[in-house]
């Protein structure tokens, strides 16, 4: 069974970048498949180290080999809490880095636990990056990703805080 893997709409010009969202079930076994599967030069990864050990854990061992490629790493990871939320100087850096790897063109596969909720914090806030309102960025990604959204208050206002933030990291967006 090939599990999904949804292509996030940017509506902002000026990149040929695209953002790709699914769940641990179609990275876990096989991370350099799912990447090629859509042409992604990099993956951010949610989960924390005891999801991973407990369905698939030879991935971080993938996740350390690649995070260390200094210049232009293939795994990113921000270890997320299922249905809660990380600090917001880290969520912000790792939005920056995916926003700067599609605004060089490069394709980049989020992914948590079901490519749902913590997924959808850092695809949201990177729709909003590339010039998205929140309101659109949510209606958007859910269309993309049916089912995909924050998981309640904790997320929601996460998104709300690092907005204005987001909205500053491509000026002109």
């Amino acid at each position: 069974m090939q599990h999904r893997i949804d292509d996030i709409p940017l509506r902002s010009g000026g990149t040929t970048g695209r953002l790709f969202v699914t769940n641990f079930s179609a990275v876990g076994p096989d991370p350099q498949k799912a990447l090629d599967r859509v042409g992604a030069s990099s993956m951010a990864c949610m989960l924390t180290p005891r999801e991973i050990e407990l369905r698939y854990p030879e991935y971080s061992q993938w996740l350390d080999a690649h995070s260390d490629e200094s210049s232009s790493p293939r795994a990113l990871w921000l270890p997320t809490p299922d249905g809660g939320v990380t600090n917001d100087a880290p969520v912000l850096e790792l939005v920056e880095t995916v926003v700067a790897a599609l605004d060089r063109g490069e394709h980049v596969l989020v992914h948590c636990g079901a490519g749902m909720a913590r997924t959808a914090v850092i695809g949201m806030l990177t729709m909003i990056a590339f010039g998205a309102d929140p309101a659109t960025a949510a209606i958007d990604f859910r269309a993309a990703r049916p089912g995909g959204g924050p998981d309640g208050p904790p997320q929601e206002q996460q998104i709300a805080r690092l907005t204005p933030k987001a909205r500053r990291l491509r000026p002109g967006s």
